[in-house]
């Protein structure tokens, strides 16, 4: 009984240690600022040329909140200043942009130096290992992509040998007496649609 209760005094104690050595500034998260962190800018916005640091908590003040920058390079310049008073503050960085219907928006972008975000590496649709490849006749088709091109281009060598072509959506086409005269022919042979009405 007496070792069990030795043994939870240690580890009451050692947990007690480990609360005081851990509240020493050295092992605070780097990215948090302790000293005010309701004053740290949080979103960096790009609009045009120009580069906005924006504090979300505070009144929006002219000059004072939003920060504003000429250029990438008096931004880093004002970071550099700021780490090295101690300040380090998570931001966000937003660009100003237009979506597709003219809309004026802001889009989140991961980096200030890489904007895009890198491309996602492209995944091979090939395999490269010689024990694995098998080998390709020519002129057949290789996947269902290259299969739907060939029937098009056969489609398009049968077509253009007409003079009319029974489709609506080319310049040259016949009318709607032709398509109808091809279909009664058996020119469509094979791509009928039953439809089954109960």
């Amino acid at each position: 009984m007496t070792l069990l209760l030795i043994l939870i005094i240690i580890v009451f104690l050692a947990g007690i240690y480990f609360i005081t050595v851990s509240s020493d500034p050295k092992y605070l998260e780097s990215l948090t600022n302790m000293s005010g962190s309701a004053r740290c800018p949080n979103m960096l916005i790009q609009k045009g040329k120009n580069f906005y640091l924006f504090n979300s908590n505070l009144a929006e003040i002219p000059g004072v909140n939003p920060i504003e920058f000429e250029n990438l390079e008096d931004y880093t310049e004002f970071i550099d200043w700021q780490r090295s008073q101690g300040i380090r503050c998570p931001v966000l960085y937003l660009q100003h942009g237009y979506d597709a219907q003219g809309q004026s928006g802001y889009k989140m972008r991961p980096s200030i130096t890489e904007p895009q975000g890198g491309l996602p590496p492209a995944s091979s649709t090939q395999n490269f290992n010689p024990n694995y490849s098998t080998p390709q006749i020519m002129n057949q088709p290789t996947s269902s992509s290259d299969l739907s091109n060939s029937a098009q281009v056969n489609e398009q060598e049968e077509t253009s040998n007409m003079l009319f072509s029974p489709n609506a959506m080319d310049d040259n086409w016949g009318g709607e007496r032709y398509t109808k005269s091809l279909v009664d022919a058996g020119y469509y042979e094979g791509n009928e649609v039953s439809i089954y009405i109960p």
